[in-house]
């Protein structure tokens, strides 16, 4: 292994732990952009906890904090995708259980041939965050079908509307990482590696984009409303888009450090910066509505006839895979 591959890797260990994400600005935007981009038919509970909605965005960042060792452990995956970090996959699977066992397979290929290299392929160092976006997803999902049921029923809603909320925040947070560059690459907190280019290799980086940049200009969801599209998809493939979203993300990584490198973010009027910031967050803003609209539309559609065999956990699936102990989700069918 040559010697800058081990730096970039050794000093993504050490930089790892100061990444940050959005701040409360950024994921308040998106999350309110999203609710004002719904259409008509969409009740009108969740525009009704709006605010609710935009301010606890960030909640899943405070399951990070170094006195909840459990939670930090288990959580931090969930808000980045480095995307370098799994080249060797020749596609992602479609389980968080496939994927981590697929992570932990490449690194005991790698543990005898590039220790080093080895003691970052697992799941801390590549992330987990379309998985993240898809399980909320399906969760707000389930939300939107019980309230469904319950008004048929003439039931209360109110505590599932809340729930709703809760599961439609949550969710938003990802969708909102997702979009920042820097949570799609090694490079997340200043240049690690070979650096021809002279990047700076301060890990403030971070903060001042998402954080010390966005406030600056005094991001509102009017800046990128206009930028949503008027009419909602459906989205025929959840997981696939996250994918997609992320992906694009990672396009840009580079470009935000050379607006750094111009000084760009220091400047309020920063046409460059501004358009960075605003593209990134309108684009996690739309695929937020459309996953909120298609989770509101499957809710009210009836599910196909479940074969008993198809049964996630049932070792009869075709799928099934004794070492996860779970069948992986299969691409949905198209409607």
């Amino acid at each position: 292994m040559k010697k800058a591959t081990v730096l970039v890797l050794l000093l993504a260990t050490v930089l790892q732990v100061r990444t940050g994400a959005w701040g409360a600005t950024g994921h308040r935007v998106v999350s309110r952009a999203a609710i004002l981009a719904l259409p008509s038919d969409v009740p009108p509970f969740l525009a009704r906890q709006i605010d609710w909605i935009g301010n606890r965005s960030v909640l899943a960042d405070s399951w990070r904090g170094p006195y909840e060792p459990f939670s930090k452990a288990a959580e931090d995956p969930n808000h980045v995708w480095y995307t370098e970090q799994f080249a060797f996959l020749k596609q992602v699977p479609r389980s968080r259980d496939e994927f981590m066992l697929a992570v932990y397979d490449e690194h005991l290929r790698l543990r005898a041939s590039a220790p080093e290299k080895a003691a970052l392929t697992n799941i801390h160092y590549t992330g987990t965050l379309p998985y993240a976006v898809v399980e909320g997803y399906e969760r707000l999902k389930v939300v939107f079908r019980t309230w469904r049921t319950l008004r048929t029923q003439n039931q209360d809603t109110a505590f599932i509307e809340q729930d709703a909320a809760f599961y439609l925040g949550w969710m938003s947070h990802y969708v909102a990482d997702g979009a920042q560059p820097l949570h799609s690459t090694v490079q997340h907190d200043g240049w690690v590696g070979d650096n021809p280019k002279g990047y700076t290799r301060d890990g403030a980086v971070h903060w001042l984009f998402e954080n010390t940049f966005v406030d600056l200009i005094g991001l509102h969801e009017r800046d990128i409303q206009a930028r949503i599209p008027a009419s909602p998809t459906v989205v025929a493939d959840p997981f696939a888009a996250v994918l997609a979203h992320v992906d694009h993300a990672h396009t840009r990584f580079e470009q935000l450090y050379q607006l750094e490198q111009r000084k760009e973010f220091e400047r309020k009027d920063s046409r460059e910066g501004r358009e960075l910031v605003y593209a990134t967050t309108a684009g996690a803003a739309t695929l937020l509505r459309d996953l909120v609209y298609t989770a509101w539309v499957n809710s009210g559609r009836g599910e196909p006839d479940f074969d008993p065999n198809d049964q996630t956990n049932n070792p009869k699936n075709p799928r099934y895979n004794p070492a996860t102990g779970a069948a992986p989700p299969p691409a949905p069918a198209p409607r």
